[in-house]
């Protein structure tokens, strides 16, 4: 087993107890943190895309993911102020933006269109350009004889 270290078994009754009791708390404390950070995601996602309904469904449950992790102590509670904090102030963003899917599919395709045309008008106006000439090489100065 070269390479592998491996956990020293507690000696006392009392240690290998508090040991099998951390590693319950820490499966249940993965299980919250992971479903914080999955809800924020979702959330993220969601005003990414201008989802605006969506993303204002979804926001107690991640207020309430934060909040909890921050009350098991998992993530310290100015950080989850801070996080809170952050989404609701997308959101408010996103809401005042008055933007959908619909109206930014229809941005995206103008903008797509207006880059096919201009694409096809650069083709037919383009000649082939001429190969530059080389540069001419660079003239060689003499070097300064050290004083002695």
């Amino acid at each position: 087993m070269a390479g592998q270290t491996q956990a020293k078994k507690p000696v006392v009754r009392k240690a290998a107890k508090q040991a099998r009791q951390s590693l319950k708390r820490q499966a249940l404390n993965q299980v919250t943190r992971n479903e914080m950070k999955s809800l924020i995601k979702l959330f993220l996602n969601y005003v990414q895309n201008k989802e605006v309904e969506k993303a204002g469904k979804i926001l107690s449950k991640v207020v309430s993911a934060i909040d909890m992790s921050a009350k098991k102590n998992l993530i310290h509670k100015k950080n989850a102020a801070h996080k809170k904090s952050r989404i609701q102030k997308l959101l408010t963003k996103l809401q005042k933006s008055g933007e959908t899917p619909a109206t930014l599919a229809a941005e995206k395709e103008a903008r797509a269109e207006k880059i096919r045309a201009k694409a096809k008008t650069e083709k037919s106006t383009n000649a082939p350009r001429a190969a530059k000439a080389p540069k001419a090489p660079k003239a060689k100065t003499p070097k300064k004889e050290a004083k002695k």
